[in-house]
This record gives structure tokens, C-alpha cells and sequence, in this order.
């Protein structure tokens, strides 16, 4: 497997689907989605009305799908919170170039053979932004009944820290 085609391009294996994928909860689905690209088609009809946002989440949630099936040989809904780290390295650093990566000032349309999924590696701004796509992605999946549990809500979580809380009172003789 040389070249990465888009999704709706991609003939996916029957074992990736996600038909049968590990975290599937089949017991109480709310989206007539019966397997992992037809589930993001269904969380990404909901953004149809905002074009932008709709290309935004449509290229982090195909991203991961082609993750999984080309690098991790993984249904989308098998993939554990130690896939997850992994993908987040990838994002960094999508090896092999020649797979993942455009070459340099090349813009091909999604239906050209030359198409990749990224421009190059992603800044650390960009992987957040990438894995908040994929988080809320993951969890409206839960919320629809597609998936039992959201693998990257154990990811590390960095404390806000907000403004100290001061607390007064007054003594009872000033009362």
C-alpha cells in the first residue's frame, strides 16, 4: 500500500469496517450507522449547514479512518486510549512521508492520485486541535449509542489553574 486515497475513495477490508469493532455498544444505538464510516458520515451531517466546519471535522475524522486502516490495520471503533497515544505521535510525524505527505506547494484535489491527507507534520497547536475534533467526534459516537466508551476521554488532562480563592470572614467580636 503506496498511496492513501480519500475516504470515500478507500475500499475498506470487511475485518475494518468496524462492524464488529471492540468498543461497538450495538445494544442501544441511536444512529442507523452499522459501521465506522457510515457513523462519522452521521456525526458529520450534523455541521452540513457550516461548510467550513464540515471540511475542518471531515479531514480530522478521515485522517484517523485512514490511520486505521492503512497504519494500524484497526477498525476505527477497535481503537484503545494506546492507539490513540500513538496516532498522536503520527500527527507529529506521518511516516512514511511518501504515503501521508503532499509534496512541497502541491494542492491536488481530493480525487487526484497525487492527494495525501497532510501538508506536513502538524504543530503542537494543530495536534490539539486535531485530537478536540476527534474527542467530540468520539464522544457524540458514545452519546449516539455507536460506541460503549470515548478511548481518548482517559487521555491526560492538564489542570486549569484558575484565580486563587481568598477567603474572609470576620471574627465574631467585629460582628
Amino acid at each position: 500500500m503506496n498511496a492513501v486515497a480519500p475516504i470515500d475513495q478507500t475500499l475498506i477490508p470487511a475485518h475494518l469496517t468496524g462492524q464488529d469493532g471492540r468498543n461497538r455498544s450495538h445494544a442501544r444505538s441511536q444512529v442507523a450507522a452499522d459501521d465506522d464510516r457510515s457513523a462519522v458520515l452521521a456525526w458529520l451531517a450534523r455541521y452540513v449547514d457550516t461548510p467550513a466546519t464540515l471540511a475542518s471535522y471531515r479531514k480530522e475524522a478521515e485522517r484517523l479512518l485512514l490511520w486505521c486502516v492503512h497504519q494500524r490495520g484497526l477498525a476505527m471503533s477497535s481503537l484503545t486510549h494506546e492507539d490513540l497515544l500513538l496516532y498522536e505521535r503520527f500527527l507529529a510525524d506521518p511516516q512514511p512521508a511518501e504515503r501521508w505527505v503532499m509534496t512541497v506547494r502541491q494542492r491536488p484535489g481530493r480525487g487526484s492520485p497525487h492527494w495525501r491527507p497532510f501538508a506536513g507534520p502538524l504543530s503542537s497547536a494543530s495536534q490539539r486541535h486535531a485530537l478536540s475534533i476527534i474527542n467530540a467526534m468520539f464522544s457524540w459516537l458514545v452519546e449516539a449509542g455507536y460506541l460503549a466508551g470515548n478511548p481518548l476521554s482517559l487521555g491526560r488532562r492538564k489542570r486549569r489553574v484558575g484565580p486563587r480563592q481568598t477567603n474572609r470572614f470576620l471574627p465574631k467580636e467585629h460582628w
